[in-house]
C-alpha cells in the first residue's frame, strides 16, 4: 500500500466525519480495506529456551512478606 492510497482515504474518511456527502465510488473505495481474500494472517509464536526457569516458584511473589514487612515499620 502506498502514501497516496492512504492520503486518499485519510482525506474521505475526514469529508465522511463532516457529514459531506460522498459518491458511491467514493463510499466503496472508504469500505475497502484492500485485502484479498486468500490473504491469511499467520502469527508466530518463538521459544527461547533462555527465559525458561526449572523453578516457577522463583517467579511467585509473596504478599505475605510485603505485608509483614509493612506492618513491622
Amino acid at each position: 500500500m502506498d502514501e497516496s492510497w492512504f492520503k486518499d482515504k485519510l482525506l474521505l474518511f475526514q469529508a465522511q466525519a463532516n457529514r459531506q456527502i460522498l459518491h458511491e465510488r467514493e463510499l466503496a473505495f472508504l469500505a475497502d480495506p484492500r485485502i484479498t481474500e486468500a490473504q491469511t494472517t499467520q502469527n508466530v509464536i518463538t521459544y527461547n529456551a533462555a527465559y525458561q526457569a526449572n523453578d516457577l516458584d522463583a517467579y511467585d511473589s509473596d504478599c505475605d512478606e510485603i505485608n509483614s514487612a509493612k506492618i513491622a515499620l
